[in-house]
C-alpha cells in the first residue's frame, strides 16, 4: 500500500499523521495493517523510538561522573581541612598528628619545657628556703653566728661567690655581716607585694586633643610626660643599676595581671599597642606602682617574614603617614613615660625614617628606649641624644630561650654588665617562667652589689650626644647605608620580573 512521503518543510508529527491517514484508508480497504509487517524505516518515528535497543549505562559511565563530582568538590574539601587547624587548633594537632609517636624529648623553648622549668625553680626556691630558715639556728634553736650563715648559704645560694682562701669575699660579694643584714632585709619569695600607687592618668595640662584623641605633650610650665609619669627613684653616686623592661603586657589577661601584683615595682612595664581594654592594664598598672612605656612597632630587618602589626611604621609609606600612625599610637592610653621600640632594627636606621619620629617625640617630652637589645647605640638612640630627649638602649633579651636555667644565666650577666659599665638594661617577655625567675632573681640582687632601678632611673646614662661635627658626619653615613638598602630593596623587587620575561 502506498503511504505519502514527508513534504519538505513538515516535521514528524505531520509525517505521523499522514501515515494515521494512509492506514486509515488501508483498513477501511482491506482491513487493519500490522506494524510487524512494515519495514522499520516506514514505521513512526515514536514507533521507532520504542523499538531500538536500550543500551545499559556502563561502569565507566557511572566511574566518570563520580570523578567529575570528586573533582569539583576537592578544592572545598582541602580548604575545609585546612582551616581545621586555623579554626580549632588543638582538633587540627590531634587529626594531623593521630598515630605519630609520642615526643620524648621537649624542644627548647616549648611549654612542655617551661613547665618542667617551673617545677625545677619551685622545688629550687624550696631548699633555699629551708637552708636560710635552718641557718639562722643551730639545732638546739640558739642563733648561729654571721661566719656560720655564710658558709651555710654558700653551697645553696647561686649568688654567692666562692670566698678567697684567707676567707674573705671574692668579686666584691658581701662580708658575712652584710649577707645576714641582707637576708633579714630581703624577705621570703611568697611575701606579697605592697603596693605603691602613683598619681592617675592623665594629669592636667600634660596632654592635647589629637585626631585620634588626647596626646601626650609638653605643659606650659616645662613639665614633661617624662618627669611626670615616671616612677620617683633616688639614685647613689658610684652604686651599680640594672632596669628590666617587660615587654607584651596587655595581651595576656593572666600574665598581666601576675606581671602588674607579683614583679618587683622597680621593673618597668611596656603595654602593647595591641592590648585589649589598654587603658584599664594601663591605670592598674600605674595604680600598683610600675612606670609604664608605649611600644612602638616598627619595620624590622627580615619584614615582611617578621609581622611588626598593623599601624606599624614602615619604610615604604611616606613620612606624613608614618606620622599620622605614630598619633594613633600616641593617642591609645594616657600615663606612659615613653616609648620602646619593638624590633625596628630596618626603620630605625634609615635617616628618613627615624629622624621625623624621634623629632615628634622630642616635641611629646617623652622618652625613647631603643628595644634592638644589642647593647650598641641605634642611629635612632642617637639622634634623641642628641636632642636631648631622654634615652636608653637595652643590652639583652633575658629569655630568647625561655628554660629557667637559661634566664638565670642571662640575668647574671646583666648583673655583671652593670658592674663594668656602671647601668645594664635587660628586656623580657612576659612568660610566666620569666616573672617567676625575676622576681627570685630581685628579691637577691643586692648581694651581688648591684641594685634594681626603673628604666626612667637609667636615661641618658649609655649614650652620649655627639657633637655636631659627628652628627652631621653619622647623618651622612645613615643616608649613605639608606641609598644601599632601598638599592638592594630594588633589586629584590626586580628579580622575579626579570624571570618571568625570561620564561
Amino acid at each position: 500500500m502506498p503511504f505519502r512521503k514527508k513534504k519538505n518543510g513538515g516535521n514528524d508529527e505531520d509525517m505521523a499523521g499522514a501515515l494515521a491517514d494512509d492506514l486509515g484508508d488501508g483498513m477501511s480497504d482491506a482491513g487493519a495493517v500490522d506494524l510487524d509487517d512494515l519495514p522499520f524505516n516506514e514505521l513512526p518515528i515514536e514507533v521507532q523510538s520504542k523499538r531500538l535497543p536500550k543500551r545499559p549505562k556502563s561502569r565507566r559511565s557511572w566511574t566518570s561522573k563520580l570523578l567529575i563530582i570528586t573533582l569539583f568538590f576537592s578544592p572545598f574539601g582541602a580548604t575545609a581541612v585546612a582551616m581545621i587547624p586555623v579554626l580549632d587548633p588543638e582538633t587540627g594537632w590531634r587529626l594531623f598528628h593521630t598515630g605519630g609517636p609520642e615526643a620524648l624529648v621537649a624542644v627548647p623553648g616549648s611549654e612542655r619545657e617551661v613547665q618542667e622549668e617551673i617545677a625545677r625553680g619551685v622545688r629550687d626556691m624550696q631548699e633555699r628556703e629551708r637552708a636560710q630558715q635552718n641557718a639562722t639556728t643551730n639545732p638546739d634553736g640558739t642563733p648561729q653566728s654571721p661566719e656560720d650563715i655564710a658558709n651555710q648559704l654558700s653551697g645553696v645560694s647561686d649568688l654567692m661567690g666562692t670566698p678567697n682562701p684567707d676567707g674573705t669575699p671574692q668579686n666584691d660579694q658581701p662580708t658575712p655581716e652584710e649577707l645576714a643584714a641582707l637576708i633579714a632585709e630581703e624577705g621570703s619569695i611568697d611575701d606579697p607585694i605592697e603596693p605603691d600607687p602613683l598619681r592617675a592618668a592623665p594629669l592636667p595640662g600634660l596632654d592635647e586633643e589629637g585626631s585620634f584623641g588626647r596626646v601626650p605633650r609638653i605643659a606650659d610650665d616645662g613639665t614633661t610626660p617624662f618627669d611626670a609619669y615616671k616612677r620617683p627613684f633616688e639614685k647613689t653616686e658610684g652604686q651599680p643599676y640594672v632596669a628590666i623592661i617587660l615587654t607584651g603586657v596587655g595581651l595576656n589577661d593572666a600574665r598581666t595581671q601576675t606581671a602588674i601584683n607579683d614583679l618587683p615595682l622597680n621593673i618597668s612595664l611596656a603595654i602593647s599597642p595591641y592590648s585589649r581594654d589598654i587603658k584599664t592594664v594601663a591605670a592598674q598598672a600605674r595604680q600598683m606602682g610600675h612606670e609604664v612605656f608605649l611600644e612602638l612597632p616598627m619595620e624590622p630587618a627580615d619584614f615582611p617574614l617578621s609581622d611588626p602589626g598593623p599601624r606599624a611604621l614602615l619604610t615604604s609609606l611616606s613620612e606624613g603617614e608614618n606620622l599620622v600612625r605614630l598619633e594613633w599610637l600616641l593617642a591609645q592610653f594616657p600615663g606612659y613615660a615613653g616609648l620602646v621600640t619593638n624590633e625596628g632594627s630596618k626603620f630605625g636606621s634609615l635617616d628618613s625614617a627615624i629622624r621625623p619620629i624621634i623629632e615628634s617625640i622630642s616635641r611629646s617630652g617623652l622618652m625613647y628606649v631603643e628595644g634592638t637589645r644589642s647593647g650598641m647605640a641605634s642611629y635612632g638612640a642617637q639622634l634623641a641624644s642628641n636632642a636631648g630627649t631622654p634615652n636608653a638602649i637595652g643590652n639583652s633579651l633575658i629569655d630568647h630561650i625561655p628554660s629557667r636555667r637559661q634566664i638565670d644565666a642571662r640575668l647574671a650577666e646583666l648583673a655583671e654588665t652593670a658592674k663594668r659599665n656602671g647601668v645594664a638594661i635587660g628586656f623580657a617577655q612576659s612568660y610566666p617562667v620569666t616573672i617567676q625567675r625575676l622576681r627570685n632573681w630581685a628579691l637577691r640582687l643586692k648581694r651581688l652589689g648591684v641594685e634594681l632601678a626603673p628604666v626612667s632611673a637609667v636615661a641618658n646614662i649609655q649614650v652620649p650626644p655627639q657633637s655636631a661635627v659627628e652628627a652631621e658626619a653619622a647623618r651622612r653615613q645613615a643616608e649613605e647605608r639608606e641609598r644601599e638598602i632601598m638599592a638592594q630593596d630594588a633589586a629584590n623587587n626586580s628579580e622575579p620580573a626579570a624571570t618571568i620575561e625570561g620564561q
